[in-house]
């Protein structure tokens, strides 16, 4: 599995980083309008990580699409 997604990156890294873009994206647009509150008592501390952890996961999805897409 890891050597079929490493040929993919590096064969077509335009489409895969598009499709990463994409999503990237999609989930910052929804995160956006969900219009959660960032107040820590409006969370406990297992709600407030996989927040955290979905922003992340969000930045890096853009950022590796990005990446790929001007890789060549």
């Amino acid at each position: 599995m890891k050597d079929k997604l490493n040929e993919l990156m590096t064969e077509y890294p335009f489409y895969i980083g598009s499709l990463c873009l994409i999503l990237g994206v999609s989930f910052l647009i929804y995160k956006i309008n969900k219009k959660h509150s960032f107040k820590m008592k409006d969370f406990n501390v297992i709600t407030w990580k996989l927040m955290v952890e979905t922003w992340a996961f969000t930045l890096m999805l853009i950022m590796l699409g990005l990446t790929l897409i001007f890789m060549d």
